[in-house]
């Protein structure tokens, strides 16, 4: 039952992950589609874009890693 509970656990996560993302996503695009109206087109400039972009994907796999590991650490 354990497994399965772990399982289940990293499903929710997967897709509490991918919720997030979308909405991420969605958000940025309409901010973009709205600063091109208004002649801001510059989007990749910021730093803390370019740092969230790199930093996210690894902090997410970090995090999926971890439960899996320790699982076949112990078994």
């Amino acid at each position: 039952m354990g497994i399965f509970n772990l399982r289940l656990a990293l499903m929710a996560l997967c897709l509490v992950i991918f919720v997030v993302a979308f909405a991420g996503l969605l958000l940025a695009s309409w901010r973009h589609h709205r600063a091109v109206k208004q002649g801001q087109e510059n989007f990749h400039a910021e730093l803390w874009v370019e740092i969230a972009w790199t930093l996210a994907p690894c902090v997410i796999v970090l995090l999926l890693v971890w439960p899996t590991a320790r699982l076949f650490w112990t078994s």
